[in-house]
């Protein structure tokens, strides 16, 4: 009888002993994750001494799995990015998708922060361009997310940054000069260099709207003039800074002109863009450049580059 429990004991002591084994071995069920948040793809090439800039692109997709914020009821899906940027440097930010309308989020290290987005509603694709001067050396976090509530899909993001100063050494500095005096001219209503009205012609019968002299040339000897609306408080600078009766001729002109005005208003949003028509604008400023032609004598066809500020 004795022996016959010992036996007994002994199996249920090997079948504890197994099964505790057998529990311990059990490997848990892993789940991996791969996030493109908070990443440095887009980090990974810095500005070092005698280079004058340094391109990283990123291309990656928005899904329901992503971080997400919500305002007003309504979802955004989002990845962020770290950039280190040192004081000056300048920083342009090209965001693209054929998926949703794209916005940009830019948080400094002192956690203010700049959106970006494309304003135009969405047609098939979507395009913004981001410039910013770093005003202190740190790492700063850029938020990709969609100007539109819920969206998903694939987009891209090309960053480059250039030494302080190095992207309007392409421009004119005449050309540059006489643009940053006419912005500063803006902010007081152009009232600076509006001189004498001019007499109005009879034929004239628009309402509401003044014309002045200007001694301002944006392009010397090319000169201005200045348009009021609303007994003054609106005002724009008009002028036409080059005419030809090649047309040829003066859509290479506007086009050389429109890349320097792109580099000097490169934190506005493009408006336009076409063979003809470039636009750009802030909440309070808008620039036209475009080409436009005109009857003269003899039936002679003229093309001109006029330049509007609003």
């Amino acid at each position: 009888m004795k022996v016959k429990l010992l036996i007994m004991l002994c199996m249920v002591l090997c079948f504890n002993t197994y099964a505790q084994k057998k529990k311990t071995t059990k490997k848990p069920s892993q789940t991996k994750t791969v996030s493109i948040d908070s990443t440095e793809i887009l980090n990974q090439n810095q500005l070092n001494s005698g280079m004058q800039q340094v391109q990283d692109q990123v291309e990656a997709t928005l899904t329901g799995k992503d971080k997400s914020s919500s305002q007003n009821g309504e979802k955004r899906f989002y990845d962020t990015y770290k950039l280190f940027l040192h004081a000056g440097e300048e920083l342009t930010l090209e965001h693209s998708s054929d998926n949703f309308r794209v916005m940009l989020g830019f948080k400094t290290p002192t956690n203010k922060q700049e959106n970006s987005y494309d304003s135009k509603p969405f047609s098939g694709s979507s395009y913004n361009k981001f410039f910013y001067v770093a005003p202190a050396t740190g790492t700063y976090t850029l938020l990709a997310t969609s100007m539109d509530a819920g969206q998903s899909g694939k987009y891209k993001i090309q960053k480059t940054i250039t030494v302080p100063n190095a992207v309007e050494a392409q421009v004119d500095p005449n050309f540059s000069s006489q643009f940053k005096a006419l912005t500063v001219s803006k902010t007081e209503n152009f009232k600076n260099i509006t001189v004498e009205k001019f007499k109005k012609d009879k034929k004239d019968k628009s309402v509401g709207q003044e014309r002045f002299r200007t001694s301002f040339e944006l392009v010397s000897g090319k000169s201005g003039m200045i348009l009021q609306d609303n007994g003054g408080n609106t005002s724009n600078y008009k002028t036409t800074i080059f005419e030809s009766e090649s047309e040829e001729e003066a859509k290479q002109y506007f086009e050389k002109t429109k890349k320097q005005l792109q580099v000097l208003v490169r934190s506005w949003t493009e408006q336009s863009n076409t063979d003809n028509n470039y636009s750009a604008s802030t909440d309070k400023d808008l620039i036209t450049l475009s080409v436009t032609s005109e009857e003269r004598k003899k039936k002679k066809m003229v093309y001109l580059v006029s330049f509007i500020y609003n």
